[in-house]
């Protein structure tokens, strides 16, 4: 008997292999545009991360016809209207190094005293008869400082402390912040609802 599968609209081989582990008891095979050998770099013109996840899930079914799931995430901070949000990749302008743009954010922040944020992840999900999303957050708060000597993470880990923990997400080993990760939650969700339809 043939697995089924599913395709996921990354690039990242290390996502694409986080999501067949999570999907490996339901029996599927999870593949990309990059394993299919296929070109796929759909523009993401969305405001919202459930427009922009959408854009790239619905792309690649329309070009494989398999079900298709993508995800879009950011980190959005309450002082600055929710930015970066969507531009979290991109925030201070092109060329930016992932140390720049989360300096460039504690500069825009300044002194504020809100200093309450969250990441937001987004999965969305389409096929022949379904188009449904489901949404992950970890809140948190940024710190007034960028953390030099932190081994983990990428991104604004340097400057997302978590209460939770009473770290910074840079101070937090991979395996520990997966647990209760934005991209997690919205997935435990997408899984939940995914084994059902099954």
């Amino acid at each position: 008997m043939t697995k089924k599968t599913l395709a996921f609209a990354s690039g990242s081989d290390h996502k694409r292999k986080e999501m067949q582990m999570l999907l490996s008891p339901l029996d599927y095979e999870v593949v990309t545009p990059k394993t299919l050998g296929i070109s796929f770099n759909p523009e993401e013109s969305e405001s919202t991360f459930v427009g922009n996840s959408f854009i790239k899930s619905k792309e690649l079914f329309r070009l494989t016809g398999l079900p298709s799931f993508a995800d879009d995430s950011g980190i959005c901070v309450d002082a600055l209207g929710g930015e970066p949000g969507v531009y979290s990749a991109r925030f201070g302008g092109p060329g930016l190094s992932d140390k720049e743009r989360a300096l460039y954010l504690l500069k825009k922040l300044g002194e504020n005293p809100n200093r309450k944020a969250h990441y937001s992840c987004v999965v969305s999900y389409v096929d022949a008869i379904h188009q449904i999303s489901f949404e992950g957050k970890v809140e948190g708060v940024i710190t007034s400082d960028y953390d030099e000597i932190g081994p983990y993470g990428f991104g604004y880990d340097p400057i997302f402390y978590y209460p939770n923990f009473g770290k910074r997400f840079s101070e937090v080993p991979e395996e520990e912040k997966n647990k209760v990760s934005h991209r997690k939650k919205a997935m435990e969700l997408f899984l939940e609802w995914f084994q059902n339809i099954q």
